[in-house]
């Protein structure tokens, strides 16, 4: 049993990472763009947004209420920016220390390397992939120029550091916060998850 925090850089396929890597365990994922949907169901009837909770399957979205999900969906939406809106950040230190205390969850993103630094079955990884990949990435995936990616990626890796920085007081990429950094153009993804995957079952069976 574990709780795995993902830091990663922008376009670097975390989320497929992630999802696989879950998938392979059994563990359940927390990410913004969750949180973001439940937020939109949370607006229908109760009935309606019970049938969302059971098709999801999640255990953790018990733990999503109305407020902390509009909070998030302000920021997925960018009607605020992370460090415009300290609700923001005092809803994701409670929900990640919320969702951390179930075990066998992956957390994507949500500054949890830092929020959980000191967490005793936290293991902590962050992925990386050259500028050039990501970019070719985006362009394949989401149908943008080269320019519009270099530009987004640049954008969101500063709010991620800025934010990291800001409140944690800690370098976003400081290697020193993770038990493995993961060149996912040096290693294929799926043996990425494998290896990973492999390490976390000796280390919960340990």
């Amino acid at each position: 049993m574990a709780v795995i925090t993902i830091s990663k850089e922008y376009a670097s396929q975390s989320e497929e990472f992630a999802k696989k890597l879950a998938d392979r365990l059994g563990y359940d994922i927390l990410d913004r763009q969750i949180v973001a949907e439940a937020a939109k169901e949370l607006r229908i009837s109760p009935s309606e947004a019970q049938s969302f909770h059971k098709e999801r399957e999640s255990k953790l979205l018990r733990f999503i209420d109305r407020y902390t999900s509009s909070v998030v969906q302000k920021v997925v939406d960018r009607s605020y920016g992370r460090l415009d809106d300290k609700s923001y950040h005092d809803v994701t230190v409670k929900l990640v220390q919320k969702v951390a205390a179930e075990d066998n969850v992956i957390i994507l993103g949500w500054g949890a390397q830092c929020i959980l630094a000191d967490h005793p079955k936290a293991i902590h990884l962050r992925l990386v992939k050259t500028l050039e990949d990501r970019i070719r990435w985006l362009r394949e995936n989401m149908d943008m120029d080269e320019r519009s990616a270099r530009d987004l990626i640049e954008r969101e890796e500063r709010e991620s550091a800025e934010y990291v920085e800001h409140y944690f007081n800690r370098a976003w990429d400081d290697a020193h916060l993770y038990h493995a950094v993961l060149n996912l153009s040096r290693i294929p993804l799926d043996d990425a998850v494998d290896w990973v995957a492999q390490w976390i079952q000796k280390t919960t069976t340990a």
